[in-house]
């Protein structure tokens, strides 16, 4: 499936740029989205970042084609822990660093993805926005004992350390994964948002209105979500970093 594809980011008001982006596509319409987002104030966010996507994207090019999926995507995930581990093995300055990430594959009308941590990604489909990936923060957690009715959404909204991670590639074990079995149906007309956190600055109608009044070239729906942020920041605005996928409004799957 063709899609117009576009990633961008700001730094907000952080002494540097934790977050790191890769798209990748072939011929074949097949397309590969990662992003990740180094663990905020921890020497080496940078790195790990970097580090985990560089890896991602080798092991998932290096493994056979007809290889399914969702088995490349975790391949792929493997490797980039391994990789975050290695890397703060050989610096110990760097010792204690990781990062989030959420890595998809657009291909045949569909989507897969695997993820761990906060960064999110999200489905916009007939002006109706929804996160696709589990949250693995503390808020997360408390939202999804809200859905259980274990919970009221105040007490949830109310509660501390909300944006407090509990699972992260730091090259230990991880026992948090969303990698569903089943792909996502895609249809003609669809956006794809990947987000580090800091993106929350821009909230989900405001996603909603930038992507359908833009559509496309997805450029542009990049920049107007960062300079919404940018507008919006106080002073301790995060990283924010943003991909955009739009599924060709004109095709229908081959």
């Amino acid at each position: 499936m063709q899609a117009d594809i576009a990633w961008g980011q700001v730094q907000g008001n952080r002494p540097s740029q934790q977050d790191s982006a890769l798209c990748l596509s072939w011929p074949n319409d097949r397309h590969l989205l990662i992003l990740a987002d180094g663990l905020g104030g921890h020497l080496g966010g940078d790195v790990a970042s970097a580090t985990a996507v560089e890896s991602f994207r080798d092991a998932f090019v290096a493994t056979a084609p007809e290889t399914a999926t969702r088995d490349r995507l975790l391949g792929g995930l493997q490797e980039a822990n391994l990789a975050v581990f290695d890397r703060a093995q050989a610096s110990p300055e760097f010792l204690g660093m990781g990062t989030t990430i959420v890595a998809v594959v657009i291909e045949h009308a569909s989507l897969s993805w695997v993820s761990v941590g906060d960064s999110a990604l999200w489905l916009l489909r007939d002006h109706e926005i929804r996160r696709l990936n589990e949250d693995h923060s503390v808020g997360g957690m408390l939202d999804r004992r809200v859905e259980a009715c274990e919970i009221s959404a105040e007490e949830a909204a109310n509660a501390p350390g909300r944006s407090e991670l509990v699972e992260a590639l730091m090259g230990n074990d991880v026992t948090l994964v969303d990698a569903p079995r089943d792909p996502v149906r895609l249809d003609s007309g669809d956006v794809v948002i990947l987000a580090s956190d800091g993106i929350a600055t821009c909230d989900d109608a405001k996603l909603v209105q930038i992507a359908t009044e833009l559509k496309q070239p997805s450029t542009d729906v990049v920049d107007a979500i960062l300079e919404a942020v940018e507008q919006r920041a106080g002073p301790g605005q995060d990283n924010a970093t943003v991909i955009v996928a739009q599924v060709n409004r004109n095709l229908t799957d081959e």
